[in-house]
């Protein structure tokens, strides 16, 4: 078996939950989740070496090497088709609904009934907010069902480079194909997400941790929809 740096940990593939374990395996974690959280600070260069640093470990899980990749400025080339991937389709979701949203309270305002004096119905403010805050709750249960795309994504984005981003057929028949695999990895990429955000509850100091070590989760993440994806599911 091959080691990397000789700090590798031989492992065969484990299950979905060892994603969040994983990192901790390397003997020197601490150091290179943090140097890589002070390189994530750095405007969108080091978004660039986070997001390939991530594919870099996946691409050591992938040899089965449960080990992260060094704290360097190495991997920009690597993380930037999913950067500008995920710049892209976060534009797209932004128009769509914040658009949307604005659409919809644009139409409920239009539509709110005038008393016979003049000034707005009484009831009115009864009937809006619940409206508008059923629509956020909408549009919130559309982005979470919507990261079930986020999986195949990168996968399809680091395998056939950025036009996989946007492949949306292949996104379906990977989801079709294998659907449980789908949603359990999208649902711990969800998991992901949400933990690269509890750095900022520490005045913000804790990012330097949290964000990366997502990061690194969300690599073990994807190694595990890799594996158990069923056949032909992904390309």
């Amino acid at each position: 078996m091959n080691t990397h740096a000789g700090a590798a940990i031989p492992s065969p593939d484990t299950s979905l939950g060892d994603s969040f374990a994983w990192p901790f395996r390397d003997p020197e974690w601490f150091n290179k989740i943090v140097l890589m959280g002070l390189i994530g600070l750095i405007p969108v260069v080091g978004w660039l070496q986070l997001l390939g640093w991530m594919l870099a470990s996946l691409d050591n899980l992938r040899h089965g090497w449960q080990v992260l990749p060094p704290a360097a400025f190495r991997y920009a080339t690597r993380g930037i088709n999913l950067f500008a991937a995920s710049l892209i389709w976060g534009l797209l979701a932004a128009v769509l609904v914040y658009g949307s949203m604005g659409i919809a309270m644009f139409a409920m305002l239009s539509l709110a009934p005038q008393s016979s004096d003049g000034g707005g119905s009484a009831a009115f403010p009864f009937i809006v907010f619940p409206l508008m805050f059923g629509m956020t709750a909408a549009f919130g249960l559309i982005f979470i069902g919507l990261y079930v795309i986020i999986p195949p994504l990168i996968v399809l984005t680091d395998r056939t480079g950025l036009g996989g981003a946007f492949n949306v057929a292949g996104f379906v028949h990977a989801i079709r194909t294998s659907p449980r695999e789908s949603v359990a990895a999208a649902a711990l990429a969800l998991v992901s997400y949400f933990i690269s955000g509890l750095g900022s509850y520490l005045c913000y100091v804790g990012i330097l941790f949290t964000i990366p070590y997502s990061l690194a989760m969300l690599a073990g993440v994807l190694r595990w929809y890799e594996v158990n994806a069923k056949p032909g599911a992904l390309p």
